[in-house]
């Protein structure tokens, strides 16, 4: 804003009168508060510009971890899915197992071709005790 001096000021003063002189004051006020206001849009255009660059680089990173995210999913699907493969194979070998066991269980408590276990060709594990004589000797 321009300096001005007392002796312009008195001039202006003595010329115009007294409502000259508050008709410049509110004339310089006014050109000052234009120049706050000027300086204040500057200001404002370069913050908006700032902003608008940082909401920029925001929404890049954004869209960046988007599609990571989108890729994890996928990637999270596909493991999902082999294991539930896995899963399900496993299921399988159990199964076989517990079949195969039992059909081994069966084959051992049914084996008569063994001297050991064959008893009067009845299927049992263990002879029956019969009393009699022969039992008695030895208590």
């Amino acid at each position: 804003m321009d300096s001005f001096s007392i002796s312009n000021v008195l001039k202006i003063a003595s010329d115009f009168g007294l409502v000259g002189f508050i008709i410049f004051l509110w004339w310089s006020d006014g050109k000052r508060i234009m120049l706050i206001l000027d300086q204040g849009k500057k200001d404002l255009a370069a913050v908006m510009e700032r902003d608008a660059r940082n909401l920029a680089a925001v929404l890049e990173r954004y869209q960046h971890d988007m599609m990571e995210q989108r890729e994890m999913y996928r990637a999270n699907a596909s493991l999902c899915r082999d294991f539930a493969s896995i899963a399900t194979d496993l299921r399988d070998i159990v199964t076989l197992n517990i079949q195969s066991m039992t059909q081994l269980n069966d084959a051992v408590r049914g084996n008569q071709f063994c001297p050991m276990i064959r008893i009067r060709e009845e299927k049992r594990l263990a002879p029956k005790y019969e009393p009699g004589p022969h039992n008695e000797a030895g208590k």
